[in-house]
């Protein structure tokens, strides 16, 4: 617990016979990725011949991990740390070696902004503080505490607890509040769920639940309410990929947030967020046919649509699904799936680094001339004058 508080990177414990004995994750490698599950860190341990001699490993994305192994009382002991980056990951080269989906390519993406990168300074200082180890272990840390001079300290004077029936009306104001909160969210209303429930609301604040922790408190707080926004976002029928992409992306900054004020600030955007999701994704005006036609073509935009393939997984003829399609979006498929892949485009090009001929090959054209053709005939600009205009405004 110590090496994982210190280094914040995975954290693996086996004995001398190869059992996992403690594992601290903060991070979960994907089935498509190399080393996922423990494969990495086991492939790792098999290696290591020595005690007392620190191991670095690398697999072949560049994921890096620590091991070193010592011996207590007869028995060998190894730990193992990762994984980390040394440089930035070419997310296109990856996804284009490994034809990735355009699920995957964005679960690679949200993946690789939780992997620390680590220069080579600090990685070696996480080496010799593995190395240290032993010493870690057996050693308690017992400060000398200096308090300041209680007599000078102002008295408080005690407020009286929350009677019984004071307590149970909060806790049905708490319920109906949630309540109205949920339904304000299942109508994308952002305005009625943030004045329903913002970061300043104290019917929420639970502060007898952690009163000299206000940090644990809050992110408390914040899981509920990502929970609530999960839960009233797939009430609306938005496709259950982009409800997981978005509650593991909040997950995970709620976890790493070190400040109070930031995880305030993170409540009012989860409202947000979710909501504008709700407003634009929502599926429940369409059939149950076209929404798992949408959840498809939302996982797999950057493939080209087998309609034979797709109709037998809904156990429907083709041009029966295509009819189906088109009676209730007013759009093709390769239509739908043209305008998911101008809007993924919208965003690399916005946010990313990346080449004109690399942003096309991640949203599904082998093409860029033609990618290029596209994206000016629906915006009216080509790729390059998009991103231009973007970084002027």
């Amino acid at each position: 617990m110590k090496i994982q508080l210190i280094t914040n990177l995975n954290t693996y414990v086996f004995n001398q016979k190869r059992k996992l004995i403690y594992h601290h994750e903060m991070i979960s490698i994907p089935a498509f990725m190399p080393g996922s599950g423990e494969r990495d860190v086991l492939s790792l341990y098999d290696q290591m011949k020595h005690t007392g001699q620190l191991f670095s490993y690398m697999n072949e994305w560049d994921l890096h991990y620590f091991g070193y192994s010592f011996s207590k009382s007869e028995e060998t002991w190894t730990i193992i740390i990762g994984p980390y980056f040394n440089k930035t990951p070419n997310l296109y080269s990856l996804s284009r070696e490994y034809q990735l989906t355009s699920t995957q390519s964005e679960d690679l993406k949200v993946i690789c902004d939780k992997i620390y990168v680590l220069t080579a300074e600090q990685a070696l200082s996480y080496g010799s503080v593995l190395q240290q180890f032993t010493n870690m272990m057996e050693q308690e840390i017992s400060p000398i505490v200096i308090v300041s001079d209680k007599s000078i300290r102002p008295v408080h004077r005690k407020e009286d607890p929350f009677n019984v029936d004071e307590e149970g009306e909060l806790v049905k104001l708490r319920y109906k509040t949630e309540k109205d909160f949920m339904h304000a969210v299942e109508r994308g209303d952002k305005k009625e769920a943030l004045k329903l429930i913002n970061s300043k609301n104290m019917l929420f604040s639970f502060s007898e639940r952690f009163p000299n922790q206000p940090l644990r408190r809050l992110k408390n707080v914040a899981i509920i309410l990502n929970t609530l926004l999960r839960t009233s976002a797939r009430n609306s029928d938005v496709p259950a990929i982009m409800i997981h992409r978005i509650s593991e992306k909040f997950a995970y900054e709620i976890e790493n947030a070190n400040q109070v004020e930031a995880l305030h600030q993170l409540e009012d955007t989860m409202i947000e967020e979710y909501c504008d999701v709700v407003v634009s994704n929502s599926l429940s005006k369409y059939s149950i046919m076209t929404r798992r036609v949408i959840e498809y073509i939302l996982s797999f935009y950057n493939k080209p649509i087998n309609k034979e393939e797709l109709a037998a997984k809904l156990s429907t003829h083709p041009s029966h699904l295509s009819r189906k399609f088109k009676e209730e979006t007013n759009m093709t498929l390769t239509a739908y799936q043209q305008i998911l892949r101008m809007k993924q485009a919208k965003q690399l090009l916005k946010t990313e680094n990346l080449s004109i001929e690399e942003i096309a090959y991640m949203i599904g054209y082998d093409d860029p001339s033609y990618f290029s053709r596209v994206f000016k005939k629906e915006t009216g600009r080509t790729p390059s004058q998009y991103r231009d205009g973007e970084a002027g405004s």
